[in-house]
């Protein structure tokens, strides 16, 4: 029989998932019965055992109980006496238990495959009889991890690489996984807080098995072919996702040569959320005139808030602010470029968004951004430019030449007035640079 270990040492880095945490994870993967009835599958590990505890507690808090399934795959001596074990330890918290067992003939190769087909043949096969809907499984985010690398290694593609998913319908029940955002160490410190002991299953740590490899070892060398094929379809997707990306900007987008952009709020809707994603950064990374595009988790929160509660949002130095059916998309006005002299025939990059070719009545001038200040004095001296169309936040950040006889924008429509040139061309276009296969 497998060590049973009792683990009463919570560390305070280890924060134990909470009931209403669960609750929430749950609502997302329903809806369920008014008074549900939740098969679990349960190894008396400590994943398997914390999902049965939390599961019980969420069931019960709604009129409704759990069954926990273990399955005897007979694979080993004392796997029986396992079986009975957990049975034992879901009775003591009021939960039922059944134990299906593994008959007939074993495989002498492919014997983890073998025994999972069998596992979930042999859980769905009950929960049909049963009249169970929802059949839980226990697994987290170190197992999706190690999921989505095993793939890599197997050299799957994008799809593959999505790894598990947290509902699955299959003809005989629904397979939920409301942990595998969860990490393996908040469901120990559940289980250490409640002090509940688990059972270590002696196959994670088999070398044999692919999982138990990962785990005790960075990836074998052996993967690096796999590693390669995955490389080159992952290459396939982004040129696919790259395209379909430009589409979306030319069809949706407003570009201002000013450098600002317009984003019709209507025509994304019905487009996928990885396009609308990837469009954004793009967008921010160019106006905000950025080398490299903003973190995908940032530009995940900026989309889901702007179609949410519709306020505006700030992301890589950029701000997107609702206007009306649009969104308007233009730099943000802070940490803008300090004033520099300028001299006639100076070229530069400025703020990573215009190049500017300076003029002859660069000579005793600087160059700074409009700003509110610059702004005001305009309008003082009775200033009707086409600035005067532009929405304020786009004027605040536009370059500006100040010299003795006041100040004057750079504007690419009016090079004449200022003898400046003056071209809005960020270091990465909002078309993108593309990705190239061979």
């Amino acid at each position: 029989m497998a060590e049973e270990r009792l683990r009463l040492a919570p560390s305070s880095s280890r924060v134990p998932l909470a009931d209403a945490e669960f609750a929430a994870r749950m609502a997302a993967l329903g809806p369920f019965e008014s008074r549900p009835l939740i098969a679990i599958a349960v190894s008396g590990g400590a994943d398997s055992l914390a999902l049965t505890l939390l599961m019980h507690e969420w069931a019960r808090a709604r009129g409704g109980r759990v069954v926990g399934l273990t399955v005897d795959h007979g694979l080993r001596p004392g796997s029986t006496a396992e079986a009975a074990s957990v049975r034992d330890r879901l009775r003591d918290f009021g939960i039922e238990h059944e134990t299906l067992t593994w008959r007939g003939r074993k495989p002498s190769a492919g014997i983890q495959a073998a025994a999972r087909a069998v596992r979930y043949a042999l859980m769905e096969e009950y929960c049909r009889e049963a009249g169970i809907l929802h059949l839980a499984l226990g697994h987290h985010a170190d197992d999706q991890a190690e999921t989505m690398l095993l793939r890599l290694a197997r050299g799957s593609g994008p799809d593959g690489l999505a790894a598990m998913a947290p509902v699955r319908e299959t003809a005989a029940v629904r397979l939920i996984r409301p942990l595998l955002d969860v990490s393996k160490a908040r469901l120990v410190a559940y289980l250490d807080a409640r002090r509940v002991g688990w059972i270590e299953d002696p196959s994670n740590a088999d070398p044999r098995f692919a999982r138990s490899a990962l785990r005790e070892r960075p990836a074998a060398e052996s993967a690096a072919a796999g590693f390669v094929v995955a490389s080159a379809r992952f290459a396939r997707a982004r040129v696919a996702l790259e395209r379909e990306t430009a589409r979306w900007l030319a069809r949706h987008v407003s570009l201002s040569p000013l450098g600002f952009a317009r984003l019709d709020r209507a025509g994304i809707w019905d487009t996928p959320e990885e396009i609308v994603i990837r469009g954004l950064s793009r967008l921010a990374t160019a106006i905000g005139g950025k080398d490299y595009p903003p973190a995908v988790a940032a530009v995940e929160g900026v989309a889901s808030a702007l179609f949410g509660d519709g306020r505006g949002r700030t992301l890589a130095g950029c701000r997107f602010d609702p206007a009306g059916t649009d969104i308007l998309i233009c730099r943000e006005a802070r940490n803008l470029p300090a004033a520099l002299d300028l001299s006639p025939g100076d070229r530069l990059t400025w703020d990573g968004r215009f190049e500017i070719a300076a003029g002859p009545m660069a000579a005793g001038a600087r160059l700074r951004p409009l700003g509110d200040a610059g702004w005001r004095r305009l309008s003082s001296d009775g200033y009707a430019g086409p600035l005067v169309r532009m929405p304020h936040p786009v004027r605040l950040t536009l370059p500006a030449v100040e010299a003795a006889a006041g100040i004057f924008p750079l504007l690419p429509s009016a090079p004449e007035e200022t003898g400046y040139t003056v071209r809005f061309r960020p270091k990465i276009p909002i078309a993108g640079v593309g990705f190239t296969i061979a």
